[in-house]
Order: structure tokens, then C-alpha cells, then sequence
């Protein structure tokens, strides 16, 4: 972008203010964080682990 002439990209600059400004003072409700240990290969048994937990 740096080696655009700001002609060429101010129709593009202009499509990123516009969504900007719609979403202006919008928040975001996180109602939760997390914090937890696991084991080492919880991320590889995810997929196991959630089929086992919905079969309940």
C-alpha cells in the first residue's frame, strides 16, 4: 500500500471509514474469561473430547 499513490487508494480508504463509522461506539460483551491447565494434548483430543461431551 505504501507504493500506491493515495489517489488510487482513497476509494478504498473511504470503504474501510464507512464500515468504521457504522460500527462507531459499538461493544462487544465478553461475558467470561478463562483461565484453566490441561493436558499437554487437549488441543490434538479437542474433536474426541467435544463428540464425548455431546453424546451425554
Amino acid at each position: 500500500m505504501d507504493r500506491l499513490p493515495e489517489a488510487e487508494l482513497r476509494p478504498a480508504l473511504e470503504l474501510i471509514r464507512g464500515r468504521l463509522d457504522k460500527h462507531e461506539g459499538a461493544e462487544r460483551d465478553l461475558p467470561f474469561v478463562a483461565s484453566f491447565e490441561a493436558e499437554p494434548d487437549l488441543a490434538e483430543r479437542h474433536e474426541e473430547i467435544l463428540r464425548s461431551e455431546w453424546g451425554r
